[in-house]
């Protein structure tokens, strides 16, 4: 390509026959400096003309009107007396007649003809076809071959730098490289789509079809025939499901008071059901430890054992030594400090009561001067609360614990002690019937994030769908009998002195045929989360649990617990519970 360089040169353009006209400058003449009006004091004008002031002159001063009575004037009665109308016109009236003809009956029709005229038919949109069949155009190549290289007719050099073409050149070169406008080719995806069943995420979790179960049974909804109290018992506390759980455990057995450490491993916390005491069992390094907590002329000694943050009290009632040179081992058994309240430390006592008196506070009087308080929620949880007539309370040779167990057992009760204080509860076995499990408030639930190790054990019980309880000498006799059925499989009849009372004989009676049926003892072996952290925490016994199993979420009554701290320093710490599931 060859490019020829025209240049014009700039210079100033002239105007011909443009005359100069200047206008020169010069000062201004002063003018009419003499009129002039000089500052000076104004004279006075016009002094004399002043208006003085004085009096007005008074005047019509004889000009008086007093004051008087008014004369009646017009004094005679004027009146405008009422009459009659007199009647005009009244044969002038108006009259109705076809005087009035229509007109105009022309009709007027308006055609209209929603139908337009076709007008711009020919004018379309034009479409254009793609380079179907043409060969296939390779944009990249084309690229390639229009760059230059070297060795060819004609060289260059550019010396490293860009090529820039002179302004003033008179020939230069074009490197662009402009492709040409082509036709679109339709291109064939190699992408296939397949179609294929869907892959199974999270078959653990599964929703089972089924009844529904009831949502925030914390809300209580009155009901217009019950005038009594309603009571809200707080739901369970959801668990945190994580894909990693990191416990640190931290175990610590001390002597109270003085809160010595004792070196110990294999420790073991346990309690079932139907006990009303924790017990531990522990083993000891060296004789040192074993000096701290061996029993002196005072009693046995008092340790406390904490695990993540769960306390327990206990008397140290036994220990053991075996050696072989060169080694030696030592271990020891405890009972929580509800066994005060029984054999060998509490005396034995028989008595009958007097009056009538209420079974809490029969239970109650058991610890009078023993230092322990009692719980008996008979207003919310159960068991209920019920009269004792006189005569009918009697025990012989009996301690205090075995007085108080006595009485929770003819309700359906047990005995609950405190893990860290000197105190025991009386709480119902079956809190809800099984049957209505399905929608009652849990205490615990836990998941199967949790579970380490679980087992089962079938164990069928006779279906039962009644019972048959009574007092003895005094009390009442009650029928009990499963809503919605006939009664016809009773369960073994129930006879205690202490039922006197139709509440106390309907808790019994439940107890004994939730005790039916055909059940699955399942052992579940999870971890102890710290106290305060996350949900379950320590499951105790009598504890309805929530169990979200893989192939589903079934409800069940905890039988026992047993802890386990393994190991010195970090300790490896077990929760196993068995719970009792029915189907």
């Amino acid at each position: 390509m060859l490019t020829a360089d025209v240049r014009g040169r700039w210079s100033r353009a002239r105007r011909p026959g443009d005359p100069s006209s200047a206008a020169p400058w010069a000062r201004l003449q002063a003018q009419d400096r003499q009129p002039a009006a000089p500052w000076q004091q104004g004279l006075p004008r016009e002094q004399v003309s002043a208006q003085p002031w004085g009096d007005v002159p008074a005047q019509d001063a004889g000009n008086r009107h007093p004051w008087g009575r008014a004369e009646p004037t017009s004094a005679a009665p004027t009146v405008a007396p009422w009459g009659d109308v007199p009647a005009c016109d009244i044969s002038r009236a108006l009259g109705w007649d076809r005087s009035i003809q229509p007109c105009d009956t022309l009709r007027l029709r308006l055609l209209y003809n929603p139908k337009p005229a076709r007008k711009d038919i020919g004018t379309g949109q034009r479409y254009n076809r793609s380079d179907e069949f043409g060969q296939r155009y390779d944009a990249a190549g084309e690229l390639a071959a229009s760059l230059y290289r070297p060795g060819s007719l004609i060289a260059f050099d550019f010396g490293g730098a860009r090529y820039s073409p002179s302004a003033t050149a008179a020939v230069f070169f074009d490197f662009r490289f402009t492709p040409l406008r082509r036709a679109i080719q339709p291109v064939d995806s190699g992408t296939a789509e397949s179609w294929g069943n869907a892959r199974q995420l999270n078959q653990r979790m599964r929703l089972p079809w089924g009844r529904g179960s009831a949502k925030d049974p914390g809300i209580v909804i009155p009901y217009p025939d019950y005038a009594g109290p309603v009571y809200e018992i707080d739901p369970a506390v959801e668990p945190d499901i994580l894909e990693t759980y990191m416990i640190a455990n931290s175990v610590s057995l001390v002597v109270l008071p003085g809160r010595e450490p004792v070196d110990a491993t294999g420790i073991k916390v346990a309690r079932d059901i139907d006990a009303f005491a924790w017990t531990l069992s522990a083993e000891l390094f060296g004789r040192t430890s074993l000096n701290l907590v061996r029993p002196d002329s005072s009693g046995p000694k008092t340790v406390e054992l904490t695990i993540n943050g769960w306390t327990w009290l206990f008397l140290v009632e036994r220990y053991s030594t075996q050696g072989k040179f060169p080694s030696e081992r030592f271990s020891i058994t405890g009972v929580s400090r509800t066994q005060l309240l029984a054999e060998p430390y509490a005396p034995k006592r028989s008595a009958v009561n007097a009056a009538d008196i209420n079974a809490v506070q029969a239970a109650t009087d058991q610890l009078e001067n023993t230092g322990f308080t009692l719980s008996w929620d008979y207003t919310a949880l159960g068991p209920p609360d019920w009269t004792i007539p006189a005569g009918a309370f009697s025990y012989q040779e009996q301690t205090a614990l075995q007085v108080i167990a006595r009485v929770a057992e003819a309700v359906g009760g047990v005995v609950r002690p405190a893990r860290d204080s000197d105190g025991l509860a009386v709480v119902p076995r079956y809190r809800e019937a099984p049957w209505a499990w399905a929608t009652s408030v849990m205490d615990r639930i836990i998941p199967a994030e949790i579970v380490g190790q679980w087992g089962g054990e079938w164990s069928p019980q006779p279906s039962w769908d009644s019972c048959y309880v009574s007092g003895t000498t005094h009390g009442v006799a009650v029928a009990v009998r499963r809503t919605g059925t006939a009664g016809s499989a009773p369960s073994p009849d129930v006879f205690d002195d202490l039922i006197t009372g139709t509440d106390a004989a309907r808790h019994r009676g439940i107890a004994e045929i939730a005790k039916g049926g055909n059940q699955e003892i399942v052992t579940l072996s999870l971890p102890l989360f710290p106290q305060g952290g996350s949900a379950p925490g320590l499951v105790d016994p009598a504890h309805l649990c929530e169990v979200r199993d893989i192939d589903g979420t079934w409800r069940g009554l905890c039988l026992s617990t047993e802890i386990s701290a393994e190991g010195v320093g970090a300790s490896r710490v077990t929760q196993t519970i068995k719970l009792e599931r029915h189907h």
